[in-house]
């Protein structure tokens, strides 16, 4: 039998943590290197795979269905974020859908300019993770939204609404 008091939930000690401003931060992805589309050059290749897919989401939208556009991390921190938000824009995908790593590297872009730290680095320093802003002002949003009874991404984008003096590179 578990002892009651291993039971009751645990506050953590953070009186040690220490957070950096991400402003100090040598960023590998900017907003000065993110892909422009319809401007930078597309590299030609050859995919019937990827072809098939095109064609589906075009029939899909074609007959008025949805398209989910589920993606990690590495859209954004290869630089493509641009392309996503041009699909939507365009109507190709009707919703967008990522795990926590783009969400921290989209807020990062927004108010930064800047995302993607070097992780080798950053783990060897301790300081992976330990950004200031992006810490404090996602939880702001989230315990903001939860209070108006809004999930995890509209408590995001309320914020950034909210907040546009820090936010000027949002619609990147």
């Amino acid at each position: 039998m578990i002892p009651q008091e291993h039971l009751k939930p645990q506050r953590l000690d953070l009186y040690k943590t220490k957070t950096y401003s991400a402003r100090e931060r040598v960023n590998l992805v900017t907003i000065e290197n993110l892909a422009r589309p319809g401007i930078d050059p597309v590299p030609e290749w050859s995919n019937a795979e990827f072809d098939e897919l095109v064609q589906r989401i075009i029939e899909a939208r074609q007959k008025g269905r949805p398209v989910v556009w589920f993606m990690g991390a590495h859209v954004v921190k290869c630089g493509l974020s641009r392309y996503v938000i041009e699909l939507a824009k365009r109507g190709f995908i009707t919703h967008i859908a990522g795990n926590g790593a783009v969400s921290i590297h989209d807020f990062e872009l927004a108010y930064l300019g800047g995302t993607s730290e070097h992780v080798p680095t950053a783990i060897e320093d301790g300081t992976f993770g330990m950004w200031e802003e992006t810490g404090a002002w996602m939880n702001q949003a989230i315990k903001e939204g939860y209070a108006m009874g809004l999930g995890y991404g509209a408590s995001l984008a309320y914020y950034i609404d909210r907040h546009p003096e820090r936010f000027p590179y949002k619609d990147d």
